[in-house]
């Protein structure tokens, strides 16, 4: 109940699905403070919000546009003035849109680009100083099954997450002097609040059969590695990406 104690965490995208299991998972192990970053839906933080502060964490929201470096600094500098440091950051926030190749539009590329790979690498670069001021830290980075086999109808979703995965190894590079690991986390299908539904239709039935565990994730699934990767127990790992898939990296 207390591998993160006294630690102060960031995670973007923490309002719902994965962000907020992550950041209430954080709370339950100690962590100090969790500030958590949305775009859009307010209710949604502030409910999550809620949650971590039950937990036992000082919480705080900001709205955060992730492909915007003054939006980003703003929150970053903001935490780091209240709380005199940052430990972990999780780059959750990630948009999708389903299509084959041939369907994608130059819009939703760069939209997706923008947001799943150049907000990791603006909100990494801001937080970078802080961590190095504190003496070293955790990034954790949110990629997905898709940018290890190549989702076949998430072009666009699954080259960014490639490219996350990329990024988690240059930042762990650079990261190494100062004692800040860099991971990333490459989830198959989660079953979340956002996907339930999907996941028992016809469609989202096929694609949980190709697992070979024939079920989804739960967000536990996730949480679980994000509270190791961010804790001091684990000291040895960085430039890694772990992969709770259900088997279906190697069925598809």
């Amino acid at each position: 109940m207390n591998r993160l104690k006294d630690k102060v965490c960031l995670v973007t995208g923490g309002g719902r699905g994965l962000g907020k299991a992550m950041a209430i998972s954080f709370a339950e192990e100690g962590a100090r403070a969790v500030s958590i970053s949305y775009t859009s839906r307010p209710d949604y933080a502030e409910e999550t919000a809620k949650l971590i502060e039950a937990a036992g964490a000082k919480t705080s929201i900001h709205k955060v546009e992730v492909t915007n470096r003054a939006s980003i600094k703003a929150w970053t500098d903001a935490v780091a003035a209240d709380e005199g440091r940052i430990d972990v950051l999780v780059n959750n926030a990630g948009i999708n849109r389903q299509g084959p190749i041939d369907t994608v539009t130059e819009k939703d590329w760069d939209d997706i680009m923008a947001v799943n790979l150049k907000g990791p690498f603006l909100v990494s670069q801001e937080v970078l100083p802080h961590m190095v001021k504190a003496g070293g830290g955790r990034i954790i980075n949110i990629s997905s099954v898709s940018g290890l086999y190549g989702g076949p109808t998430t072009a666009h979703y699954a080259a960014s997450k490639a490219g996350l995965i990329s990024l988690t190894q240059v930042l762990a590079r650079w990261g190494a002097e100062h004692n800040i690991l860099v991971n990333s986390i490459a989830p198959g299908i989660i079953e979340t609040d956002l996907t339930r539904e999907e996941l028992r239709s016809g469609g989202g039935a096929k694609v949980v059969g190709l697992t070979l565990l024939k079920r989804p994730g739960q967000l536990g699934d996730v949480s679980s590695l994000a509270v190791l990767l961010a804790s001091d127990e684990q000291s040895y790992m960085t430039g890694q990406t772990m992969s709770p898939n259900g088997g279906s990296y190697f069925t598809s």
